[in-house]
């Protein structure tokens, strides 16, 4: 299957990677990476846990972010580089252990201080809604898509690490609006599931018009 990224930090992260495989301990393996992975996301859930006590363990949900981005993007990168490669295995680990890495995530940020557990869940729809798509559109057209649009998980990572220091700095003091009580990382994750939902919707709409051209339907 031709793996595509085409998103905007893609070029970097490629560098840094190749840089990064080359240099690994022969005693780090693929699924000891993958595993790293999920400890980082789960790193991710107790640092936004922690900040109940002190905002400090922003710094803490950041990190688990960087391992998770770590763990989840150097271990295919190994295994292609070491050429030890097992397609189905592999494709098949780190599309499902994502799920589990996403909803530490998006839990995390649900159970902290600064953002409501029913917005971090929407947006965490929103994201596997196009990661089904990608998913789906990967069996029709052997072609898998990390990013779509330009955006990836890395992207994503990077929005939520910006989030973490912005309200480090500048606080995230909570305001009343139609009855609900949020902060502005609230509005930031609502209008995030709101271009997530938008964005499955029109590729959804426009790959299968794609597709009914290519595959017209017979006459009766």
């Amino acid at each position: 299957m031709i793996r595509i990224n085409n998103s905007l930090v893609g070029a970097a992260e490629r560098r840094a990677l190749a840089w990064l495989v080359r240099r690994m301990p022969a005693r780090v393996t693929p699924d000891k990476l993958t595993a790293f992975g999920i400890f980082g996301a789960a790193l991710t859930l107790v640092g936004y846990v922690l900040t109940a006590w002190s905002p400090a363990f922003l710094w803490l949900a950041s990190l688990g972010l960087v391992f998770h981005w770590l763990g989840d993007s150097l271990d295919g990168s190994l295994a292609r580089f070491r050429k030890i490669e097992r397609p189905k295995y592999g494709y098949f680990l780190d599309q499902t252990i994502d799920v589990i890495g996403n909803l530490l995530i998006c839990a995390g940020m649900g159970l902290s201080a600064y953002v409501r557990m029913d917005f971090a869940l929407l947006a965490l729809a929103g994201y596997h809604a196009l990661s089904i798509y990608s998913l789906v559109k990967a069996c029709v057209s052997g072609q898998f898509h990390i990013s779509l649009v330009g955006w990836g998980p890395t992207e994503m990572r990077l929005l939520i690490i910006l989030m973490n220091t912005t309200i480090f700095y500048f606080g995230a003091p909570p305001f009343t609006f139609a009855g609900l009580s949020m902060t502005w990382c609230d509005v930031t994750v609502l209008l995030m599931a709101a271009g997530l939902f938008a964005t499955f919707v029109c590729l959804l709409a426009s790959y299968a018009a794609e597709l009914a051209r290519e595959e017209p339907a017979g006459r009766e």
